[in-house]
């Protein structure tokens, strides 16, 4: 497999530099000031964000789609539940569920308190945002409050979709009346290939 992965930091490309760790699958990287919203990378992203990836000649966006397709095509170490599978539902599930009841509010808070020029924020809701975030975590709280990893009770690609964005919440300080999910990005910061920051 042939990955070149435009992207770097700590930002949603992590979740595409752990599974690829994980993987052992090679890569090159592409990072450069000025990267974003350049028509070099709108030939791989509509909007020209990143993490954007060339695999084997082909482009695909969004970490959560390249981490899943990674995992798919690498037989070992299984990280993802085989397509047809009722634990593959469970990831689908999973992934989905921290995107929009999760990372989609964190996200709305980025952009209001620091992407957006001051003058286009929008700051009326962020308590709205926070309170939202909260409850969608509070979904994930009761399931990880009897298991230690989301899919199969096992060490999972779904993990790191999903552990980047309950960490982006832990560093928010959004997790404190979490034991569960604070126990679990423990876990994931604690495997040594995670990229994740911790601070």
């Amino acid at each position: 497999m042939e990955v070149t992965l435009y992207g770097s930091g700590t930002a949603r490309v992590a979740r595409c530099q752990w599974t690829l760790a994980e993987t052992a699958v090679t890569y090159t990287s592409v990072e450069r000031k000025g990267l974003i919203g350049s028509d070099q990378l709108r030939k791989f992203h509509p909007l020209a964000k990143l993490p954007a990836a060339v695999i084997d000649g082909q482009p695909l966006f969004e970490s959560a789609a390249i981490c899943t397709y990674i995992a798919d095509r690498v037989a070992s170490p299984d990280l993802v539940a085989k397509p047809g599978t009722f634990a593959r539902a469970q990831h689908d599930q999973w992934v989905a569920y921290c995107l929009s009841e999760m990372e989609a509010w964190l996200w709305a808070i980025a952009v209001n308190t620091f992407v957006l020029p001051e003058g286009k924020r929008i700051t009326a809701g962020l308590e709205q945002n926070v309170a939202m975030f909260k409850r969608g975590a509070g979904g994930m709280e009761k399931h990880l409050e009897t298991h230690d990893y989301l899919v199969e009770d096992r060490f999972t690609v779904a993990d790191i979709i999903v552990g980047w964005c309950a960490n982006w919440g832990r560093r928010a300080g959004h997790l404190t009346e979490m034991p569960a999910m604070s126990a679990y990005v423990d876990r994931l910061l604690e495997r040594p290939l995670c990229p994740f920051a911790s601070d």
